[in-house]
């Protein structure tokens, strides 16, 4: 065997270049700011939320108490501007309930009437429509009936009548018949 023959590896090197460890810890860094940044600031939307709860459940308390115990002089003298909290105004449930009933009714029927009224003008806008195709059709038949009037008056006028058709009588016209008869067999022998 030769053994100066060598043959390369089965599998090839392959060789990657990497990005230097620099900016792979420059965007690091940034993204870790972000994050960190965005994390303060859901850090103040919880704190704020947080306040708005507790400032909710405060009034929310007020109000309740408020409705239990009748207005007094003092805390009516250390709040000027706030009114008296009162009865709802419909404390009767079942005419609310019928009054609401009616409204859905009517607003059942108005729709019912806005559906109907649009399907008559779509079909009053169809009829106008064949309505007025008719109408074109009448009117190009009319002018073509004019037309044929008119040339069937002109060619009238123009035909002059034959003064023998007219002034010949019966007997004159059956003595003729054979001579004319033998006049159109001689002319079509020429």
């Amino acid at each position: 065997m030769n053994s100066t023959i060598t043959f390369p590896p089965l599998a090839p090197a392959l060789k990657l270049t990497r990005p230097p460890t620099e900016k792979w810890a420059a965007t690091l860094a940034e993204e870790r700011r972000r994050l960190q940044e965005d994390q303060e600031a859901l850090r103040e939307r919880e704190a704020n939320l947080r306040d708005y709860e507790t400032r909710l459940r405060a009034l929310q308390a007020e109000l309740e108490t408020g409705r239990a115990a009748p207005p007094t002089a003092a805390r009516i003298a250390a709040k000027p501007f706030l009114r008296p909290t009162s009865a709802a105004p419909f404390s009767d449930d079942a005419a609310l309930q019928v009054a609401w009933e009616k409204f859905y009714r009517a607003r059942e029927l108005m729709e019912a009437e806005q559906s109907h009224l649009r399907d008559d003008r779509i079909s009053t806008s169809g009829t106008t429509a064949e309505m007025r195709r008719r109408e074109a059709a009448v009117t190009a038949r009319e002018a073509r009936v004019a037309a044929q009037e008119a040339a069937l008056a002109a060619s009238e006028l123009k035909r002059e009548p034959i003064a023998s058709e007219h002034t010949m009588s019966a007997m004159t016209r059956l003595t003729r018949a054979p001579f004319e008869m033998a006049r159109s067999v001689f002319r079509g022998k020429r």
